[in-house]
């Protein structure tokens, strides 16, 4: 999708309490899409929007977790969102990581990922994080497409991750602060 011009671009902020809402729509909404055919069809329908709500109240409710969560706002709803923090699996202690990255459908091709990553890249610095990085199923090549477009090195080792009871193999990205 293009952007349109009658339509206003997202803005990016710390997520708040009141967004648990939106998040959780954008997330399942996300998964359904992203992965259909990647991941087990049965995992990605009895994906519930309102488990989700509670998961994701109970993580804002945190303040260091409402502080590593951004969502974009459009059109006075949360129309994307990404969670950061410190690198997992033994990476260097000065590197942090995008632990998740997602658009709503009728938002994507708009730059909102884009904007996303960048802030969550710039909190990272600022907390002294020198490097980032982004993972995504190997079999995803939409992201990886765009991870590749907004600068990312392929990390030469990929690993596995545990998914709707399989065990599916990831890439990973990453990208110098500066």
């Amino acid at each position: 999708m293009q952007a349109d011009q009658d339509r206003p671009t997202a803005s990016i902020r710390i997520a708040r309490a009141e967004d648990a809402d939106g998040i959780a729509r954008v997330h399942v909404e996300s998964w359904r899409d992203a992965y259909a055919g990647l991941l087990p069809e049965r995992h990605l329908l009895q994906l519930d929007p309102r488990r989700h709500i509670i998961g994701w109240t109970r993580t804002l409710a945190r303040a260091d977790d409402r502080r590593h969560t951004l969502v974009a706002i459009a059109e006075g709803e949360v129309v994307g969102f990404a969670t950061f923090g410190p690198a997992r699996e033994g990476r260097p202690t000065a590197e942090g990581e995008v632990y998740m990255l997602y658009v709503a459908t009728d938002w994507r091709e708009m730059g909102i990922g884009r904007q996303l990553v960048q802030a969550a890249f710039v909190a990272l610095w600022e907390t002294g994080s020198r490097a980032a990085s982004i993972w995504c199923l190997a079999e995803n090549h939409a992201a990886i497409g765009f991870y590749k477009r907004m600068g990312g090195q392929r990390i030469a080792a990929p690993r596995e991750e545990y998914v709707g009871g399989a065990v599916f193999p990831v890439v990973g990205f990453r990208w110098e602060l500066s």
